[in-house]
């Protein structure tokens, strides 16, 4: 009794000299709440939602609406490019309309991670939510202030880029033809998508409708992707915080006292299930990502060096920059997983073992020979989700980028 009131003492003096930024309790859904807001806008139900209400059946009409208003638009961009093809003179349309229909296809493998996972995915965010320290105290003694801004800040600058890079895409046409009309007073009907059609889309009526189809599945891939991703680094975040609450607990634990090694085994145990759990659900995705990024890189960057018009310009740099963003973010996550678990045998080794019982000794070293084993994230065994993948990504995009460069320029030359 007097040595755990001795522990309670010495960590309260240690919260005391952390100077927390707010005391004001960080609840859990706010790590989670930036991608349960782009879910509402396609209609996934967020955590904790009811499901069986009229406002429930209202989102999941709207969910499988957008899906199949996109799944259209992918299935006309095939047909265009497949069109298209063999033709040398379309080659930048070729190269422009890829990684657009890379893009819209990768978001349909992201939201179909969430969704045939759906229920899945809620109990683990309860499991989370259940392990969240739930005191200002505990909070500002595990650093939960720092985590939540690191979230904030990710998510909404990450959200933002993509906001601004959708809508260059769905709007530039709308501009371009504004300034058309202003300029010469004609109307040049422009969409911002190539795609094909069955019917003449520049007729009064086909083209307002034409238009807004197009934006809005150009939308909904984008919050397909956003949604996402934002999600998956929340659930690494959140886990990489249960990881640093271990290792704090286990550095700062006093000898002999097995009652607070027992609860520091439970919450490990429990968060590398839910790190398998993880990997089981988002490996096949990732793969996807990884393949696609390489060829979606290399041919945006490809389109912002082919001498295009200023403000397609703009708009491919604009994609460029956002894909290697994206990519960046999961391996960086990834990666922080890596380091996260990685540090738990060392805060056990630098804990107050010396001069605690043989028993205690024992115990405390099958901790640390157990969490030698780092959980790591991988695409489906192929590639670990890390630094070291992102560099190895942008090496094969820019191999793909040289040889693509290499064909396009000589017969560049041949058609001028």
């Amino acid at each position: 009794m007097q040595r755990r009131l001795k522990r309670e003492l010495l960590l309260q003096v240690q919260t005391k000299k952390m100077d927390p930024p707010t005391d004001e309790l960080v609840r859990f859904e706010s790590f989670i709440r930036v991608p349960e807001i782009f879910f509402a806008m396609i209609g996934v139900a967020r955590y904790g939602e009811p499901k069986r209400t009229l406002r429930a059946y209202l989102k999941h009409l709207l969910f499988w609406s957008s899906c199949i208003n996109t799944g259209f638009c992918l299935v006309i961009e095939h047909i265009y490019f497949v069109k298209a093809a063999g033709n040398f003179t379309n080659f930048l349309q070729l190269t422009a309309l890829a990684p657009c229909m890379g893009f819209t296809a990768l978001s349909f493998v992201k939201i179909m991670t969430i969704k045939l996972n759906e229920t899945k995915l809620t109990d683990m965010l309860h499991r989370l939510d259940a392990l969240f320290p739930s005191t200002v105290a505990l909070q500002q003694r595990y650093g939960v202030y720092q985590y939540n801004r690191e979230s904030q800040v990710v998510m909404k600058s990450f959200s933002i880029l993509y906001m601004i890079l959708i809508w260059m895409f769905n709007l530039l046409p709308l501009v371009s033809m504004v300034a058309g009309y202003v300029s010469d007073g004609t109307w040049h009907k422009q969409l911002p998508y190539f795609m094909w059609y069955w019917y003449d889309w520049h007729r009064p009526g086909y083209f307002a409708v034409t238009f807004l189809h197009q934006n809005w599945g150009g939308f909904v891939s984008a919050v397909f992707y956003l949604s996402t991703d934002l999600m998956f680094c929340a659930i690494v975040l959140l886990l990489c915080l249960q990881f640093d609450i271990v290792a704090y607990r286990l550095s700062h634990a006093l000898p002999d006292d097995h009652q607070e090694l027992v609860g520091c085994v439970r919450i490990h145990q429990a968060v590398i299930e839910l790190c398998n759990e993880l990997e089981h659900m988002f490996s096949p995705s990732l793969l996807v990502n990884f393949l696609s990024s390489s060829v979606i890189i290399c041919l945006v960057g490809f389109q912002a060096t082919a001498g295009i018009t200023p403000a397609d310009l703009f708009k491919f740099v604009l994609f460029l920059v956002s894909s290697l963003v994206q990519v960046f973010l999961l391996c960086y996550y990834g990666n922080k997983l890596i380091v996260a678990s990685s540090q738990i045998p060392y805060s056990a080794f630098e804990g107050n073992w010396i001069g605690a019982s043989v028993s205690y000794q024992r115990s405390l070293l099958f901790v640390m020979l157990r969490s030698t084993t780092v959980q790591k994230l991988t695409a489906l065994k192929f590639s670990i989700v890390s630094l070291a993948s992102y560099s190895k990504i942008l090496s094969t995009s820019f191999s793909y980028f040289t040889l693509l460069k290499a064909m396009y320029e000589p017969n560049e030359k041949k058609m001028k």
